[in-house]
């Protein structure tokens, strides 16, 4: 029977139209890969390859309850495991695909079936996949699955607790979610164990940065200085909205009312998937109208200017680097200098602290809970001060 190579993929194996006979495909990226499509039209995955002489075979599952990422595991695991059989004639019935079967593949499962489904900030890579590539695959990534037991695991996750409560929480999540994928949903590999199930995450630092209008001053006289004022425009409007530093970065021009100050905000934008309407101060205006006046026809109010695939403005780090560093905010604690996102804590813990009603401002922040809306809230210690003397002003004159 001859066969058919090609380079597989999902949409190669789901456009194949059924024959008269028998049609067989092989992956040109791993020759024990077949496609056999049947007239019927069923098609499956199969691994063959010679052993001695003598042809080997298996059946590898229907392209309907098995995957080609998982294809080519169970196919390339069964190459090797036919290289390791003492006995060839019993290799169909003593086949242990998941004896082969290593922590990389795991996570590629997991990738493709999972992981590239969520979806990202301007596309960019998934946390958890940087976790996965920066702290698992060099060390453990060629493991075998099959000589992971809990004790490597608490020795493993021993080390990266050194790397910090964020770096090691990351990893926890992408190995815990990875071997419970193929748990759930991938029964042809046999994993039965989760080795990761009873590593905890570390207790975090909890964030409460907000800047003081000195800081705020100091920062926004420095934005004026960068050399990226479209990008120093992001960061004000950040701090004068409070929305999140993707919504600014994404915002158009169709969604926003110059003459009643509103903004829309849709809810494919936003975390709770629904619309927020935002009213914009005065400062965010002169800014809006300003743009409008000097800037090309685009769709976006922060366009980019260099090829992107998104047409807006990414990125902008090494500007707020360099404008806290002039501001003189920079400190070699990342839990002491200002991150970004603080901008949108200070434009909530501003409005608490000048009386403003907390339901009010769970709004601004397009909350849908005043539980979110209470991380934010931050209390000078002046008035803290103010008020543990108010409560013992009646003592005063007694003692």
């Amino acid at each position: 029977m001859s066969e058919i190579k090609k380079a597989f993929t999902d949409k190669l194996i789901e456009s194949i139209r059924p024959t008269k006979s028998i049609v067989t495909y092989v992956d040109t990226s791993n020759k024990h890969l077949k496609l056999y499509v049947r007239p019927s039209g069923a098609k499956a995955y199969y691994f063959r390859a010679k052993v001695d002489g003598k042809e080997m075979k298996r059946k590898l599952g229907n392209i309907e309850s098995t995957s080609l990422v998982l294809a080519r595991i169970l196919a390339t695991n069964c190459f090797q495991e036919q290289n390791k059989a003492a006995e060839i004639p019993t290799f169909e019935n003593t086949l242990q695909p998941e004896k082969y079967l290593t922590v990389d593949q795991v996570f590629e499962l997991y990738k493709v079936n999972e992981l590239n489904h969520r979806s990202t900030i301007a596309g960019r890579t998934h946390g958890l996949e940087v976790a996965y590539n920066l702290h698992v695959k060099p060390v453990i990534g060629s493991y075998f699955v099959s000589g992971i037991d809990k004790k490597f695991a608490r020795d493993f996750f021993k080390k990266t607790q050194d790397k910090g409560y964020s770096v090691h929480n990351k990893v926890v999540s992408v190995l815990k979610s990875a071997f419970n994928y193929v748990i759930d949903y991938e029964d042809d590999l046999n994993i039965l164990i989760n080795p990761f199930d009873r590593i905890k995450k570390m207790q975090g630092v909890s964030r409460n940065r907000y800047l003081t209008h000195a800081e705020a001053s100091h920062l926004l006289k420095a934005l004026n200085e960068v050399a990226n004022q479209d990008v120093a425009d992001i960061y004000r409007l950040a701090l004068f909205t409070g929305a999140r530093l993707s919504n600014v970065k994404q915002m158009l021009w169709i969604d926003i009312n110059l003459s009643s100050g509103i903004w829309l905000i849709p809810a494919s934008q936003t975390k709770t998937k629904q619309h927020y309407e935002i009213p914009l101060h005065d400062l965010v205006l002169n800014i809006l109208y300003n743009r409008r006046k000097s800037m090309e026809q685009s769709k976006f109010v922060f366009p980019s200017k260099n090829k992107s695939k998104y047409g807006y403005i990414t990125g902008g780090d090494p500007i707020w680097k360099q404008a806290i560093k002039k501001a003189g905010l920079y400190h070699d604690n990342p839990n002491i200098r200002p991150r970004p996102h603080d901008l949108r804590r200070t434009f909530a813990t501003w409005q608490l602290q000048s009386g403003a009603d907390i339901s009010i401002v769970s709004k601004a922040l397009c909350h849908t809970s005043l539980k979110n809306t209470l991380i934010y809230a931050h209390t000078k210690v002046d008035q803290v001060r103010d008020s543990i003397n108010g409560a013992f002003e009646f003592l005063d004159n007694k003692l």
